[in-house]
């Protein structure tokens, strides 16, 4: 059980191995401190409705060209609090549509073009 945006929340990480893994197929920048969770979807619902906000939406609509709903969202990334010891955190839904590599390497690509 952990606590992300006042809301606890069952959560599994996904191994440090998998994401270096995927990390590593995408560029030879040094891999940053990334924490990966995976979330109940309702859980995930939640967390993310709480985490909108403008930036959001205007990413959104660059990226895919419409604002997407909470449930057709298999990930999000964000820059991680200051004190958690982590550059970056990434939420995945626990049944997500995507392959967890094919997720992993999208928000990877938010780190590498620097869009967060």
């Amino acid at each position: 059980m952990i606590t992300i945006e006042g809301i606890k929340v069952q959560a599994k990480t996904i191994p440090k191995r998998q994401l270096i893994s995927s990390w590593r197929q995408l560029t030879s920048k040094p891999f940053p401190k990334i924490k990966a969770l995976l979330l109940k979807d309702d859980d995930f619902d939640r967390v993310i409705r709480l985490r909108r906000c403008k930036e959001d939406e205007f990413r959104e609509l660059e990226e895919w060209n419409t604002i997407l709903t909470t449930e057709g969202t298999d990930a999000c990334i964000f820059n991680a609090e200051k004190n958690s010891g982590f550059d970056f955190m990434i939420l995945v839904r626990k049944n997500h549509y995507h392959t967890l590599n094919r997720i992993l390497e999208h928000e990877f690509n938010h780190i590498i073009r620097g869009d967060l």
